[in-house]
């Protein structure tokens, strides 16, 4: 639990009795309640034992818990197989830059991937572009599919901005279907705050479900201007008769008005515009309890007016918490004298607000009759809700449209902004055998500055692993992230900021970067290493892409070139496609013993002017790197006592004269190290801290 909370810092966990996980009670609340034309359950999602248990845990949880009650055959539940699906894990999230996971994401601050991409305009869109990134696709066929959707609209950006601009004027559709997968409200007094704003909330859907209705027709005609499979296929959806006769009902209970009164604000009688949501002559009480409300505030205008003349400068004011009071705006607010009848005085900076008795009589039954409207207003709303959803199918069919379209035209609005430097160029990526990326960039980078492109090379008969050397600050991690990135964009159907980009569908993305302490696990940054390690050997395949960067240093060098050593070879058998950066220059040896499957590369080196240095290159070369290291020459710039460092450069220089002397690998065979893998591959049952 511990873990959990910690790798999900801002979910709530919540812990729920072990006899509510129910196999049996899952199925039997699963049939009751999904709607069977939108849903694709079989006998064989019936059969996974975790996934039922699961189901009615948390439809238990969500009746007891938040009183939330679905009708039958009201939700739309589907299963994804994992088969087709790239998985990442969640530590791979976070040192790919994936996504912001530990802090909220500041608008406008571009920290992650998920950042470069999004512009999506509604909760959807967002929800199932982050689904596209964090959990790509496996699948050429799936891929392909929405790398055409994504040329369509990049090429077509007349037809692509006007999509976005009309689902601009579109809120949370799948919050708005949920207004018909609920039933009756089970408490009808009025008088609690928490059932009026269930209310309040249900009008606002039905007015979010009408404004939907009328952006499905405009979707409709700017989609005709499309050939594509795609754009044709959903333009049919949206012309489902099912709609129109949902379109009937809501217009004929919803007033045609109500977006106007929203808008304008039709102050003080339409001050809250959801008690006018509903048409005239649906409901007689209503129609009534309206009338009533109006005559109350038009009361309440008379006696403010009355007020403004025994008290110079007063003005009639609104609160959600206070009601109707008064406010009079002054300079000095204490040398103001009020009348005796005058109570609840607020002396504030530069105003006073304050009420009286028959003000206070008058907000009282100002909530009654607001009570009142509201419950008749439901009354209406109930009725429109069960004569709309035996078309609910239609409606969930919309809002997914609704999400993938803005997902893919927020795609195509990165694309289209990125090909807009002089430099720049966006590629439609390729599936093969191999992976070939020539002039690659760093997605993120690339949004800030303009950043040293590098390519890359792995293949399966010519170089899967790949060696990196090179010195500190020469760029190793993030080439080797970039090329992730680029992996990730071309799986979920995006374009990537590349001359030309070639790919493998992987399976698993694994990455091991860093080296911090994990305190709530008890871990040191080795045991840390070594833990991601073990999960890495024991899941990774042919078509794992892993990148593994400095593995080992937080021991000693021995050691950590050892069990290097032995993780790279095992590996290699295992077939991974990897990226493996390191300082150990003697792991270069590897090429040797497999000069088929290993290839050394290194980024070259900074020149020093003096006691300043020249920016490194950040490009890449073939070959292992030959030195110098820079580690000492970065020290000397900062603030270290030069002593220490004069110290250290007489040591460092010792060691190498030292090493000449008696080499540590044997080139001309290979070695095996069999009891430093064995002990890596039972760590995570036989770790003592």
């Amino acid at each position: 639990m511990d873990l959990l909370q910690d790798t999900c810092k801002r979910a709530n966990i919540v812990p729920i009795q072990r006899k509510c996980f129910n196999d049996a009670l899952g199925i039997e609340l699963l049939k009751k309640i999904f709607l069977e034309e939108c849903s694709n359950l079989d006998a064989s999602v019936y059969q996974r034992y975790f996934c039922m248990g699961a189901v009615a845990a948390l439809i238990k949880y969500a009746e007891n818990a938040h009183n939330i009650f679905c009708a039958q055959n009201s939700l739309k539940c589907t299963f994804v197989a994992m088969e087709d699906s790239c998985m990442i894990d969640v530590n791979s999230w976070k040192s790919l830059d994936l996504i912001q996971i530990d802090s909220k994401p500041k608008k406008g601050v571009i920290n992650s991937l998920f950042d470069v991409i999004n512009s999506c305009v509604t909760p959807g869109g967002t929800k199932t572009l982050r689904s596209y990134l964090l959990q790509p696709s496996a699948n050429c066929q799936t891929i392909n599919k929405r790398l055409d959707i994504v040329e369509e609209l990049v090429l077509n950006q007349s037809m692509c901005s006007k999509i976005r601009a009309v689902l601009s004027t579109l809120s949370d559709l799948q919050y708005m279907i949920s207004m018909f997968s609920y039933t009756n409200l089970s408490n009808n007094n009025l008088g609690k705050e928490d059932s009026k704003r269930i209310i309040r909330n249900k009008i606002g859907q039905a007015v979010s479900l009408k404004n939907m209705l009328d952006a499905v027709e405009k979707l409709g005609f700017i989609m005709s201007q499309s050939s594509l499979s795609f754009f044709v296929e959903n333009k049919m959806k949206l012309t489902d008769c099912r709609l129109s006769k949902i379109g009937e009902i809501v217009n004929k209970v919803i007033s045609t008005e109500v977006n106007s009164r929203k808008r304008k604000g039709y102050a003080p009688i339409a001050r809250d515009y959801a008690l006018f949501a509903v048409a005239e002559k649906q409901n007689v009480l209503l129609d009534m309890a309206r009338r009533v409300y109006q005559e109350l505030v038009e009361r309440v205008m008379e006696y403010a007016g009355h007020e403004r003349e025994e008290i110079s400068g007063a003005q009639i004011n609104y609160s959600q918490s206070r009601g109707y009071h008064f406010s009079l705006h002054t300079k000095d607010p204490y040398s103001v004298k009020l009348p005796n009848y005058c109570i609840q005085i607020v002396q504030n900076k530069a105003s006073i607000t304050f009420t009286t008795r028959d003000l206070i009589k008058y907000n009282d039954r100002l909530i009654q009759s607001e009570c009142e409207v509201l419950q008749m207003s439901n009354l209406v709303l109930e009725q429109m809700i069960m004569n709309i959803r035996v078309y609910l199918p239609s409606l969930y069919q919309c809002a997914e449209l609704i999400s993938l379209l803005d997902c893919y035209t927020s795609i195509a609005y990165y694309s289209n902004k990125t090909k807009t430097g002089s430099f720049h160029t966006i590629v439609r990526p390729k599936f093969s055998n191999h992976i070939k990326i020539i002039d690659g960039r760093h997605p993120i980078l690339d949004c800030r500055s303009d950043v040293v492109p590098n390519n890359t090379f792995l293949s399966q008969k010519d170089g899967r692993f790949i060696i990196i050397a090179g010195p500190n600050m020469s760029g190793k991690s993030t080439y080797m992230r970039q090329v992730c990135l680029l992996q990730i964009m071309a799986q979920m159907g995006c374009l990537v900021p590349a001359e030309s980009a070639t790919f493998i569908p992987m399976t698993h993305i694994f990455s091991r970067v860093g080296h911090n302490d994990d305190l709530v696990r008890n871990l040191s940054g080795f045991s840390v290493e070594m833990s991601e390690m073990a999960t890495i050997l024991q899941n990774a395949n042919q078509s794992s892409l892993i990148i593994i960067d400095e593995l080992a240093r937080s021991t000693s060098t021995e050691e950590g070139i050892g069990i290097s050593y032995a993780i790279c070879e095992r590996i290699l058998a295992i077939g991974a496609f990897t990226l493996f950066a390191t300082h150990f220059l003697d792991m270069a040896q590897l090429e040797i013993c497999y000069p088929e499957i290993v290839r050394n590369y290194h980024f070259s080196s900074m020149k020093f002017n003096g006691n300043d240095y020249d920016t490194t290159p950040h490009k890449l070369f073939k070959g292992p790197y030959q030195g110098p290291l820079y580690g000492l020459d970065l020290a000397s710039m900062t603030t270290f006592p030069e002593k220490i460092i004069k110290d250290a450069e007489r040591l460092a220089e010792r060691l190498r004269t030292a090493k000449r002397e008696s080499s540590f690998l044997d080139t001309t065979s290979k070695i095996e190290f069999n009891n430093t893998f064995e002990t890596i591959e039972n760590f995570e049952t036989n770790r003592t801290i």
